[in-house]
């Protein structure tokens, strides 16, 4: 994005409706810092079968150790850890790939119980599976 004509929009849109919302939005963050700034999410997969859940989460540079995960209520799971990249920042040519620490909660689809997940990483994937919790209808045989 060319921030100079972003600058000349703005002053043309300011001269034809003059308002103060655009001066006080730029004053708080300049234009460079609303699109610099990407939302740290992690990107992750769910999937069903029968008899359990699983979440795929794309982890590349983050070490199993340095995770922590726990199940803030039975169907959100919260995970904490680092992302360290490889080479230096002053070695960086282009980055896509966001680094450092995250925080981040992720709803479950069906409620689980801490004792019951299981988590693996594999491949800057960590993988995670839990049992569906099938509720027990009880069934009667005719007699």
């Amino acid at each position: 994005m060319d921030l100079e004509k972003m600058r000349k929009w703005l002053e043309i849109t300011n001269e034809h409706k003059p308002s103060d919302f655009w001066t006080n939005v730029l004053k708080q963050k300049s234009p460079e810092d609303f699109f610099a700034s990407q939302q740290d999410t992690l990107i992750y997969d769910v999937y069903q079968d029968e008899q359990y859940n699983f979440l795929i989460i794309e982890m590349p540079g983050a070490y199993e150790e340095e995770l922590t995960m726990r199940l803030i209520s039975k169907t959100q799971l919260n995970i904490k850890g680092t992302v360290t990249p490889l080479f230096p920042a002053k070695m960086e040519l282009r980055r896509k790939r966001q680094y450092g620490e995250f925080d981040e909660t992720i709803q479950l689809p069906e409620p689980a119980e801490p004792q019951l997940l299981q988590a693996q990483c594999v491949n800057g994937l960590l993988h995670i599976s839990y049992p569906r919790l099938m509720e027990h209808i009880p069934c009667y045989k005719k007699m």
